[in-house]
């Protein structure tokens, strides 16, 4: 329990930090060419949404592949 404890410790914000630069990233090549606001209201939303719920889905599978394979082990 505790391994999973310090992974998900380093492993969420190190995800969300991630995310939040990707966000960055595509935002400011997004407005460096030119997107408007509808842009931003769609695609972009759509996209940073997309984003943190695979972010979210991937570490529920960290638990999950981490508590299964505890369960094996014991």
């Amino acid at each position: 329990m505790k391994t999973l404890l310090v992974k998900l410790l380093l492993i969420v914000p190190a995800l969300l930090f991630m995310d939040w630069v990707i966000m960055i990233v595509v935002g400011s090549v997004s407005s460096i060419f030119g997107a408007n606001d509808n842009f931003f209201c769609t695609i972009y939303c759509d996209f940073g949404i997309t984003l943190l719920v695979s972010t979210f889905l991937f570490v529920a599978y960290l638990i999950i592949s981490q508590s299964l394979h505890h369960k094996i082990q014991a």
